[in-house]
């Protein structure tokens, strides 16, 4: 979903750690993962967190045999910890499961590389994984914070950070407004040119959060005005900055109301007017109606799995059509403006499409557009030499379509 990627270190502790802590804090979320509350067990690690966390800023601290006996432990914790996400996801839109999943991957390949020793690789997965939390956080309006959080954002080591690498560590401990602050000053900074922001993805990071986490459309407007009169705008960012702020005025602000229910059809129709909008060559002018549509379609996807857990019933064909059409949208739109490098939402997305309706009219459409990004994905193999796992992901999804080889 971002362009921007973190350095390694404090950063990916502190986005995977949070992450999970979390998501385990909400009772609601505790009971439907484990018996008992897992809360206490969290607060014993985060304790220890905070004494690891100065260890993963410096290279040769990280690599000190006598640090190693308690970092590795500390990771096998984490690893076990994630199992609360992943049986937290499954209860969930499939984009959160994914999430999860991910997330879990992330810690068995950090926690393995980091016991044989190849522990720059196990700083990159540590890093990657907060691509994961990051994912998760954006995904649905909140005004949620975690004050047990104060303790990490407020040590001194924040401030040598990088401003975007500091915009999301407040996203991650789930203060937003903060984030938003961040952004805004480096969206404000004469001595950073008006390209690189946008080419280092501030732009994109910034309305995400911006548009589908706080629903704030009139703060947009107005960064979006004042990064307008820059006077080293490049046309093309002038053009798609004019056409953003047109777009943003067009949104009816109600509708990112947490408490109003989301529209499969004005999700559906948004990522439409954003494929029409798409010209340029990374599809993102009409990101402004692919992340309202995101937004939309997320929380009626949420809704909607909500209802069906209250009957006891298979769904209707008309529910049944109603879920693939907002998963294959929800794909479309991520695949154009909201692809993510770590963690590809898009493909789950289009998978759930098809399982959601197998032989409805969007199926074999989203079949397409799956099967088309795993051969390219994979250098356009034709599917001859696609990974095992993806072939018969493919053929599976074939069966369940009834089409033939």
């Amino acid at each position: 979903m971002f362009r921007s990627f973190p350095a390694a270190g404090l950063i990916g502790f502190i986005g995977l750690f949070l992450s999970v802590l979390l998501s385990a804090a909400s009772p609601a979320r505790a009971e439907a993962a484990a018996p008992e509350s897992p809360r206490p067990t969290m607060r014993m690690v985060f304790e220890e967190m905070k004494e690891l966390i100065p260890l993963s800023l410096d290279a040769e601290r990280w690599s000190a045999p006598d640090s190693r006996s308690k970092i590795l432990a500390s990771l096998e914790r984490l690893e076990a910890a994630a199992s609360l996400l992943e049986a937290h996801g499954r209860s969930r839109e499939a984009g959160f499961d994914e999430l999860a999943l991910s997330l879990a991957r992330d810690l068995s390949e950090t926690r393995e590389r980091f016991r044989l020793g190849r522990l720059e690789e196990a700083r990159f997965f540590l890093t990657g994984s907060l691509q994961n939390c990051v994912a998760c956080h954006v995904r649905l309006p909140s005004n949620r914070s975690f004050p047990l959080a104060d303790q990490l954002v407020e040590k001194g080591e924040i401030d040598a950070l990088d401003p975007r690498e500091r915009a999301w560590l407040l996203v991650t401990v789930r203060r937003f407004d903060e984030a938003l602050g961040v952004w805004e000053q480096l969206l404000a900074d004469p001595e950073r040119s008006a390209a690189s922001l946008d080419a280092s993805g501030v732009l994109v990071d910034y309305l995400n959060v911006a548009i589908r986490v706080r629903g704030d459309l009139a703060r947009a407007s107005r960064v979006l005005a004042r990064f307008a009169a820059r006077e080293d705008l490049p046309v093309y960012l002038e053009r798609r900055v004019g056409e953003w702020r047109a777009a943003i005025a067009d949104l009816d602000a109600e509708s990112f109301d947490a408490s109003v229910p989301a529209s499969l059809d004005v999700g559906a129709s948004l990522a439409k007017e954003a494929g029409e909008e798409a010209v340029g060559p990374y599809g993102r002018d009409g990101l402004i109606q692919d992340l309202a549509a995101a937004s939309q379609l997320v929380r009626w996807l949420e809704q909607d799995r909500a209802r069906m857990q209250s009957v006891t019933r298979n769904r209707t064909e008309s529910e049944r059509r109603n879920a693939a059409r907002a998963y294959f949208w929800l794909g479309v739109v991520e695949a154009r403006s909201l692809d993510g490098f770590w963690v590809n939402l898009s493909e789950r997305h289009l998978e759930a499409a098809i399982r959601s309706d197998p032989q409805g009219p969007l199926a074999e459409k989203a079949y397409a557009l799956l099967e088309e990004t795993q051969v390219l994905g994979y250098g356009g193999s034709s599917g001859v030499h696609l990974p095992t796992d993806v072939w018969n992901l493919l053929k599976e999804l074939r069966e369940l379509m009834g089409i033939e080889d």
